[in-house]
């Protein structure tokens, strides 16, 4: 296939510039990871270090001009530290539901043994009574031994109903020694853990009454409880969901800027007042920098894949002039003559794809014999080929995405003055092989 070709030139500095954008989005994934990660208490020096040991070993992908490997690489390790973060907040907020559980069970506690400490009408010491104030257990075990056998059977008992309904044959202190073991109420327990984790997205998001009316559903009556309840329960979910498509918009957003800072794209603006941006504004960011992003790329690599093609052009022995990038930026098209063959030459055309055709000149309506056309496809059809191994070598990639057999279309003819000016397409005096 040897006659007019559509075809995508990839160069080196599109290579680079793609896989330093997938860079710039684990950079920006890893700093999220180790923000809120420090933020929750949930990484350490040590797992900061290994992510960051993983990153490196990606940058020198890419001076190592392993590209392929880095595009592959790169989105897996953004979604690693994404699905990685999520895993460690999980755990961190089950452990802070649980930790607060357990706080508000011993401050009930305590509360109650100070009660009754007061009703026996004897001294309380003052380091005890604060003890007890905060909920601290040991003062509630030393304020249990200083009451009298007679009540502690009796608070035994009270607390073993409060705290535990249905067992209140088991003390105090058994409950206060396994109740740490044992499951918690499904929903309250539910509740707890999505309180906590809107607060690790977003403290600011989580309402001021909602603990106090957690522990109201603890000991509230069941009617009410259940009120409660599932009051908490649309509450929280509406909370959670909203908490977690804003800070999944923002963590797109921060990935899409660092794409565009990489690109040299001035992104800063994208960035102002994020915390005031609902999440449809935040979309709408997003949205205006990727269209952004893929417009400077285009640009790049399109200047990139002209000035490539025109050099292996040159290499190939067509006559390059001073200038001709830009003639065909502003043209759109641009032919060149064979310098062996002064009477044939190549036009290409485009911009993000590119056709090339062979054609034949002709000075006042007369050119070369047409039988001649056919050999000079062929010999267009080698210098495709080297084309294709001269941008390799280059580390970039010619691919042909359509192209026409010998012969399947008449050579065109392009009619130039007799000074050596072409006079259907525009194309540069020729002269020596530069670029711009």
């Amino acid at each position: 296939m040897s006659g007019p070709k559509v075809v995508r030139i990839v160069t080196r500095e599109e290579l680079i510039d793609i896989c330093q954008g997938h860079l710039a989005r684990v950079d920006a994934a890893l700093d999220r990871w180790i923000r809120v990660g420090q933020r929750n208490d949930c990484v350490d020096e040590a797992a900061i270090a290994a992510a960051r040991g993983r990153r490196d070993k990606l940058a020198a992908l890419i001076a190592a001009d392993r590209f392929m490997d880095l595009q592959k690489q790169a989105p897996l390790e953004e979604q690693f530290l994404g699905d990685d973060l999520e895993h460690r907040l999980a755990q961190a907020a089950s452990a802070q539901a649980a930790s607060r559980s357990r706080d508000r069970l011993a401050a009930e506690a305590s509360a109650a043994v100070l009660s009754a400490l007061r009703r026996t009408g004897s001294p309380i010491d003052a380091g005890l009574e604060k003890g007890l104030l905060r909920g601290d257990a040991e003062a509630t075990s030393r304020a249990l031994l200083a009451l009298a056998p007679s009540s502690r059977q009796t608070l035994d008992r009270e607390l073993a109903e409060k705290l535990r309904p249905g067992e209140s044959t088991r003390s105090f202190a058994e409950w206060l020694a396994t109740s740490a073991q044992e499951e918690p109420d499904p929903a309250l327990a539910r509740i707890a853990l999505r309180i906590a984790q809107i607060r690790q997205i977003d403290p600011s998001a989580v309402r001021p009454d909602w603990h106090e009316r957690l522990a109201d559903a603890q000991s509230a009556a069941r009617g009410r409880r259940n009120l409660l309840v599932d009051a908490l329960e649309v509450e929280t979910g509406r909370g959670l969901t909203v908490a977690r498509e804003r800070a999944d918009a923002l963590a797109a957003l921060e990935a899409t800027v660092a794409q565009a800072r990489a690109a040299g794209i001035d992104a800063d603006a994208w960035l102002e007042s994020i915390d005031a941006l609902s999440v449809d504004e935040v979309r709408t960011r997003i949205a205006a920098a990727e269209v952004a992003l893929q417009e400077q790329r285009k640009s790049v690599a399109v200047a990139a894949s002209r000035k490539a093609l025109l050099s292996a052009l040159g290499d190939l022995g067509y006559e390059l002039s001073e200038g001709m990038v830009t003639a065909w930026a502003t043209e759109g098209r641009l032919v060149l003559r064979s310098g062996s063959r002064p009477d044939y030459g190549v036009e290409v055309s485009g911009a993000d794809r590119v056709q090339m055709k062979p054609v034949a000149f002709e000075r006042g309506g007369v050119g070369p014999d047409a039988a001649r056309d056919r050999d000079a496809e062929t010999i267009w059809c080698g210098d495709v080929s080297r084309l294709q191994a001269t941008l390799s070598e280059q580390g970039g990639a010619l691919q042909i995405e359509r192209a026409l057999p010998i012969g399947a279309v008449p050579l065109k003819r392009v009619a130039i003055a007799t000074n050596g000016d072409e006079t259907r397409a525009s194309a540069p005096t020729l002269k020596s092989k530069s670029l711009r």
